[in-house]
């Protein structure tokens, strides 16, 4: 198998409308409703002592609580386990970039 990359093929896989269509047949991480908080907990070692930030997200959208997987490193960066390319400094920011990546997860009644 020759290892290299046809640009003819790679222009032709990128194409919007191609890429679109596979990404929208991937398999799509569960959105969970109605699960209890999310907990991350950090920890880090200072002068000795030793240090545990445990950090709780009970996330809702019109009121239905959204298990979306988030976990904040020793930084304060947020991730989602939903969108595993980005990283937040804002829990809302991610549950807006939910509801965008994710609408049928979000629809009315859903």
């Amino acid at each position: 198998m020759d290892p290299t990359i046809d640009p003819v093929k790679l222009k032709a896989a990128a194409h919007p409308e191609t890429l679109g269509a596979y990404l929208a047949a991937l398999p799509q991480p569960p959105m969970h409703m109605g699960h209890a908080p999310v907990t991350s907990v950090r920890t880090a070692e200072f002068r000795g002592h030793r240090i545990s930030v445990t950090t709780s997200y009970e996330i809702t959208v019109d009121g239905k609580r959204v298990d979306a997987g988030m976990d904040v490193d020793n930084s304060g960066m947020l991730s989602c386990h939903g969108l595993p390319a980005y990283q937040f400094l804002s829990a809302v920011d991610a549950v807006r970039v939910l509801i965008n990546t994710y609408p049928d997860a979000f629809k009315a009644g859903g």
